[in-house]
Order: structure tokens, then sequence, then C-alpha cells
């Protein structure tokens, strides 16, 4: 049986298109009857995998994201596994001279991509008609993000045809189809397909205005002027290119004028436009002009951190894997932070209802993970494959990203009640102020229960190697590893957090009381907390986390009353001068190390005292070089976290 390397479901993007001089046939599949007049072959005689069962024709239609787009599919992945025999074809169409095809294509899973045959009759909609005449396009894998075609039919000028997509690959996944369009291009007309331009630039930088144009025209492109402006027109800075690219190609473009990063803590608009294709008129000015909004800020960074959000389910045969990949992540990433959050492939005991509104809005399948909730290039889901080290890989390029912000924990614990206040502090200008948010998670770790809602489907117990090859499917007693138990804030954040758009270099901070379950085991509890952009009325790229910080429940003052400690701890004098003295009380000799944090979150000193003996131990801060004012001690005792505040009072 064909084992895909995650479960995924559909998801869409659309793409648009550029004015066409004229237009001879289009589909878009979004009607009530997409295929009224089409014609569906499915020469095969297959049957869909039980995964794809949805595709229980040759060709069906399926609902994008937004479930406001359709788009045409076809299935390789059968049960037995065969090779795929299924043509898709147009109704009659009646050409003139000098069209062209144009259509967008997916193939869903990069792992198994689906290849296809563009096939062409004269005579008649059937198999033997489109065999009558050679391919119009082959295509062995189609790419895995949406790709753009554009088929020549000049060789065909005033005939009747009929046009078909064949899926004819073998035991692959799943091949779309949108936007179908037979038109005739204007002679000239320049396209401006994208900018490539950061969102944000550092003040005084000098940034440099590029982009990719497209000749959507017949004749060659061998001139085009290519203009911008920062400032709404007032300056016009024009570049006139010498170039020779082909009807329907692109390239690239770099303009000779640079725009100095001005007015940080400010949205600027770049306007970029074309002109004058061939030193003659543009046929279709609609396309010429797209604007990039991009953010200056003072290039000052916070102490980075990233969020591993893995989506896992108890019933995810495949999951397992990504529990391995999690820990190996958080074993090579010290700036790593990991949650699991139970949804993505159904749910289980450990679900509750913010995992699902995370699913939904990131997720495609499991195990699948977000990092920082950024919207990858290349990627249609924020929530990303483990495939190609993916996770690790993003993890590395995230934590280098500069942070505008510090976020830092504390607060205290009294019986079931924990005050958890979270501060942040804004060391630079954040890019959409008024969209930010700071979320809080209460994470368990090491979570077991029983039955199915614990116990977790094992796709490797048959994989040797794998570190859970032999440990039974089902694995009765799993160890579900952070697991979300609750979102304080609410599940998209606290929106009264930043009551304004937030002051450089001053605390803001508030304070949350957790009640923590009594099933929870109070010695695995920790608290996750982020500063988060959140815009529903945007893009998937408006989620994006810009930093994170983790403790253990068992740093907050009050812990050891609340959870068998093997340390009791004191900080004096308090107010200090030049010297503090922290007295331990040890249970069991441990590795310790102090950290003293001022109150933006920043690391001030830093000292590893190596192994420290059993009993009463006296360790010696110099705080001679502090200036006055709150700072945070933090310890780690061998694998605990304590925290308390002192005062430096010189």
């Amino acid at each position: 049986m064909k084992i895909k390397n995650y479960f995924l479901s559909i998801v869409l993007i659309s793409l648009g298109y550029s004015g066409f001089s004229q237009t001879i046939f289009s589909e878009n599949f979004n009607g009530a009857n997409p295929f009224a007049n089409w014609t569906l072959i499915n020469a095969d005689g297959r049957t869909p995998d039980a995964n794809v069962a949805f595709v229980n024709a040759a060709w069906v239609t399926t609902a994008d994201s937004s479930a406001s787009d359709l788009a045409a599919v076809s299935t390789s992945w059968y049960s037995p596994a065969g090779a795929a025999d299924d043509y898709m074809i147009t109704p009659r169409i009646i050409l003139g001279t000098g069209n062209y095809l144009q259509f967008d294509a997916l193939a869903i899973d990069p792992s198994f991509p689906d290849g296809y045959q563009l096939r062409i009759s004269t005579t008649t909609p059937t198999v033997a008609g489109l065999m009558a005449n050679p391919a119009l396009l082959t295509v062995p894998a189609e790419n895995s993000t949406w790709n753009r075609r554009t088929v020549d039919l000049s060789a065909y000028n005033n005939d009747t045809i009929y046009l078909a997509w064949r899926n004819n690959s073998n035991d692959m996944y799943l091949l779309l189809v949108d936007n179908i369009i037979v038109f005739t291009p204007p002679t000239e007309d320049v396209v401006l397909k994208s900018l490539s331009m950061n969102n944000v630039y550092t003040n005084a930088s000098n940034v440099t205005v590029s982009g990719v144009i497209e000749n959507a025209g017949v004749n060659a492109l061998t001139s085009v002027k290519v203009n911008w402006t920062a400032d709404g027109g007032t300056t016009v800075n024009t570049d006139v290119l010498s170039i020779n690219v082909a009807s329907f190609a692109s390239q690239s473009f770099t303009h000779s004028m640079t725009w100095t990063a001005s007015n940080p803590g400010v949205n600027t608009d770049i306007k970029v436009w074309v002109s004058e294709p061939n030193n003659t008129v543009d046929a279709n000015p609609a396309n010429d002009t797209l604007v990039k909004t991009v953010f200056v800020n003072n290039g000052t960074s916070g102490n980075k951190k990233v969020l591993v959000e893995e989506f896992t389910t108890a019933p995810c045969q495949f999951c397992p894997d990504g529990a391995v990949v999690v820990e190996n992540i958080l074993a090579a990433v010290p700036e790593a932070v990991a949650v699991g959050i139970h949804a993505g492939f159904g749910t289980d005991a450990m679900t509750i209802p913010a995992h699902s509104s995370y699913a939904a809005a990131f997720a495609s399948g499991a195990p699948t993970a977000s990092i920082d909730r950024k919207l990858f290039d290349g990627e249609s889901d924020v929530a990303i494959s483990r495939a190609s080290n993916g996770w690790l890989n993003a993890v590395n390029a995230q934590k280098v990203v500069p942070t505008p912000c510090n976020v830092s924990i504390s607060g205290s614990i009294s019986g079931s009640t924990a005050n958890v206040d979270v501060n942040v502090n804004f060391v630079d200008y954040p890019v959409n102020p008024q969209n930010l948010r700071v979320t809080l998670f209460v994470v368990e770790d090491s979570v077991t229960g029983t039955g199915s809602g614990y116990n977790q489907v094992n796709y490797y117990n048959s994989i040797a190697g794998h570190p859970y090859y032999g440990k039974g499917n089902p694995i009765v007693g799993f160890v579900h590893k952070h697991v979300v138990r609750s979102v304080p804030t609410g599940t998209w954040g606290d929106a009264t957090y930043f009551a304004s758009n937030p002051t450089l270099n001053s605390i803001h901070s508030n304070s949350y009381s957790v009640s923590i379950d009594p099933n929870w085991k109070m010695k695995d509890i920790s608290f996750v907390a982020f500063v988060n952009y959140y815009n529903p009325n945007g893009g998937l790229d408006e989620y994006e986390i810009l930093n994170v910080e983790e403790v253990k429940l068992s740093s907050l003052v009050g812990a050891k009353e609340n959870i068998a400690s093997k340390v009791d701890f004191s900080v004096y004098p308090n107010p200090a001068r030049d010297i503090a003295n922290v007295t331990l009380n040890l249970k069991e000799s441990a590795n310790v190390e102090v950290a003293i944090l001022d109150m933006t979150g920043k690391q001030v000193s830093f000292i590893n005292f190596g192994s420290v003996n059993v009993g009463t131990q006296i360790l010696e801060l110099n705080t001679s070089d502090l200036s006055d004012g709150l700072y945070f001690v933090n310890l780690k005792i061998g694998d605990e976290m304590k925290s308390t505040k002192i005062a430096v009072m010189k």
C-alpha cells in the first residue's frame, strides 16, 4: 500500500491573469457545473486509495483554502498501485490566428509529483482523436507550487480543436489544474510580475529596487522603461533597460538608482511601474504597476528565540517521527522553544479548542510544524513538512532574524493558582504595532494516559533503525511532549496588552491568573509567552511571532511550597550594593548556573559555578558593575529553574 510522508488536505492558491487582447475560451472551475460540455475519460479504471477517495472520477473539483475558489484535480494514487490514464477534455474551441493557451498547474506533494501530457485533437474529444497528434506538452513532474504554463497554438491556426490534460503518472499523489484560457495576445505588453525587495530596512541603508518583468506580447521585448517613486510621485526615477526577452518569457532587473531608507517607525510605499515597451504604447497598462510597502527601523535586535508549534495527534501514524525531529531540534538549537498542538489529523484526548483553531488556520496535515508562524517562500501553508530537514532549516533561519522585542516571564504560585507576569520590552520599532498581541500558553511535558486518545498510532513499529521501531502499534503509554494545555490569553492572544503603540525601551507588563488542573503534573508545567501579530483580515503572513520565552512553573516565587524540590535558596542582602550572596540548600549535588537579567530581559551577568555539593552552600555574585535598579536572578540547578528579584542600590 502506498504510504505518503504526511497526511495532507487540499490547499490551493488561485493566481490572477493579466489582461488579454481577445479571449477565445476560459475556465476557472468556479461555476455551478464547471465540467458542463467537458469530456472526462477514466481510461485506467483503477480505484483511488482511501486517502484520496474524493477523486471519484477521472477529474473532479476541489475547494481551495478559502473555500471560494475551485480547481480541477486528478489522482494517480491507487489501491492497488498502478499508472493513471485520466483525461480532462475541453469543449470544442474554434481558433483564430496567433492564439496561445495558458493554465496553472500544481503537484500537491513534492515527494510524489504527478506528471501529465497536454494533448490536442482536431476531430473528436476521444482518446483516439487526441492520440492522432503529437503531445503539445509533456511534464514528467509538475512543481509543488503553482506554475503557469504557456503554449503556442499557432500551428493550429483557424482549426477547431479539443484540448486535453492527461494524468499519466504512476503511483504519485494529486495533480491540480486551474485558470485555463485560450487567447490572442497583444503585440506589445510588458508585465511587472514581482518586486524583489525586503519588508524591513534599516534607517539610512541603501535600498535596491529590483524585480521581474514578463513579456506578455507577441513581439520580442528589446527595451522598456522602469520607474519608481518613494514620495508619492514628487520624484520619479526612470531607467531605460536594453534587454532581449522572448514572448512570454521573464527577466529580472535591478534599477540603477537606489532609495535611502528614512523615517524609522514608518511605512513607506515604493511604487514601481514599467512603460513604453519597445518604445511604444503598452497595450495593457493595468498590469504595469506594483507597490511595495517597506518598513524602516533602527536595526536594533533583542535576544531572539524561535517557537516551534508541532501539529500532532495520537491517531497520526507518522507523528512519532515528528516527535523525534522536535527533540533533535531542541537538543541542537538552544534558541528553540517547542509546543505540541494536538490537531491537524483528527483530534485526541489532549486536543483543546485552540488547537483546532490553529490547525484550521495554519496546517493542512500532520505531522507538520509552524516555525514562528511564518509563511515561508514557496509554501502555501504556515505549518510546513519536516521532509528534507524542513523544520530544522526553518528554525535556523528564524533564530538569526532580528527581533524588535525581548520577552520575560515572572510571577508566583499559591496552591493551584499561578499569577504569571509577561513582560515585553521593545528595543526597536515593530512593523505593524496596531496588530500586536501577547499570547500565553500553559504547557505540560511528558503527558501519558490510557485509551485511544493517548495511545500513539505508530507506522515506524516495523521500520528497523527508527527510534520507535518495535515499540508497538499503537504505542501504549506513549509520552506526549510539550502539550499545550490552556491559553489564558485567548486563542489569538491578548488584544488589550498593548493599549497603544509600544514605547521603545519601556517595559510593558500584564499579569494573568492561571488555574493549574489537579490532573496536570506541576513539576512538568511551564509557561510559554510570545509576542505575535494577528490580522484575521489579512493573509497567512500576518500571524508571525516576534519573540518567545519559556519558564518552568518551578521557577515562580512560591513554587517550592507546591512542588517537591531538590533545592531551597535565597538571595541577600536585598537590596545589594557590590556583592549579593545566593544561599543554596541542596538535597543532591547539581551543576549550578546563575544569570542576572535586567528588567528588559537582557542578560547582564552569567556565572557557571559547576558542580555544587549537597548541603548549604553560599555563592557570591558581583553586583558592583550593575546600575541601580531591579534585576532578575535566574538559577539553573540541574534541570530545575529558579527565579527571584533583587534590587541594586549604591
